[in-house]
């Protein structure tokens, strides 16, 4: 049985690195009061692989590349068979290397609330990889330390664009491939959201006239907003360069007619259980859940729903449920071969 290598931003782990789940493949065990994780746990509570969780929220790409490379590298050299799956995030995060001496001349360490350091070798040391996001108008309360606010305003505005980060991260998905193919590692790759046509947003094809009719459009006609198809790809001569190097067979896309590019996302928006006349949902997104998502399948009177798009404040947008999750490894994951 191969263990598996997952890395992503929060969709994978919605909490800061783990060591234990780095380094020994540990999985949780469902206790009741611990959420109960994204796919990594889904994949090992079904299959009984071992997994290798080195997701984190706030992740980039490149971290998230950088960190399956080195788990597969010593599992590889251990003499063990492993997998690996690549969860994107947007492709415009970004992250910058400092070491401890730049973190101490510049006065920018402690701040693991809003700029989390992936130091996933964990060496000891608070050398890492610092998770900026995207860098564009960065506001003073970006992060606590001014002097690491000062930092990210200085790349937002000198240094960062839409397209340089598009390309650092499929750089890093091509050095991913490259390595799992000269080592014969099984991999697969699945995105977050739509990320390769333009409007960026929304992604749900909505009525706002009123209430029942957002109802209608999330619960029940499930469409998707219309897109240009790979329009942002196509939009850059280097972007659409480094795209087309890119092994697509090996990802995992939606391949809906009306959104082929599409995502994790999008494919729980449109497996929605929900069936016209029901009583109760199950939440698509761990947002909608109150309190620690601990349960496999909570259930909720529609009423709330309805109450919640009076008030603005449902969306359908967010981190699926575990729910969600387990039906996606059982109906999709399964399909990869990996396992």
């Amino acid at each position: 049985m191969r263990e598996i290598i997952c890395a992503g931003c929060s969709f994978t782990n919605f909490n800061t690195l783990n060591e234990d789940m780095i380094t020994n493949g540990v999985t949780p065990e469902i206790d009741g009061v611990s959420p109960l994780g994204s796919y990594p746990e889904a994949i090992h509570r079904n299959f009984k692989n071992k997994v290798y969780n080195a997701g984190m929220a706030g992740n980039s790409i490149s971290t998230s590349v950088l960190s399956i490379i080195s788990i597969a590298d010593r599992l590889l050299k251990e003499g063990k068979k492993v997998s690996v799956i690549l969860q994107c995030t947007e492709f415009t995060r970004k992250s910058h290397y400092f070491p401890v001496s730049f973190q101490i001349i510049k006065n920018i360490g402690g701040d693991d609330s809003s700029v989390r350091n992936n130091n996933y070798l964990f060496d000891g040391s608070e050398n890492g990889f610092f998770q900026f996001g995207t860098l564009s108008d960065v506001s003073d309360n970006f992060s606590n330390n001014k002097n690491l606010v000062k930092v990210a305003k200085s790349i937002g505005e000198n240094l960062f664009s839409i397209e340089s980060a598009y390309i650092d991260s499929i750089i890093h998905i091509l050095l991913l491939q490259n390595f799992c193919k000269v080592n014969k590692i099984p991999y697969k790759i699945f995105c977050k959201t739509e990320s390769f046509s333009l409007p960026f947003a929304p992604l749900f094809k909505i009525d706002y006239n009123n209430v029942e009719s957002q109802f209608r459009s999330i619960f029940i006609e499930k469409q998707f907003a219309n897109k240009k198809r790979l329009s942002f790809i196509n939009s850059d001569p280097y972007i659409k360069n480094l795209f087309g190097l890119l092994d697509l067979d090996k990802f995992w896309f939606l391949d809906d007619e009306n959104c082929k590019y599409g995502g994790i996302t999008e494919w729980v928006y449109l497996k929605n259980i929900y069936r016209n006349g029901d009583s109760e949902y199950t939440p698509l997104v761990v947002e909608d859940i109150d309190g620690n998502p601990t349960e496999f399948k909570p259930m909720y009177p529609i009423q709330r729903v309805l109450d919640k798009l009076e008030n603005n404040s449902f969306n359908p947008n967010g981190h699926p449920s575990y729910y969600y999750w387990d039906y996606f490894v059982k109906s999709e994951m399964i399909k990869w071969e990996i396992l």
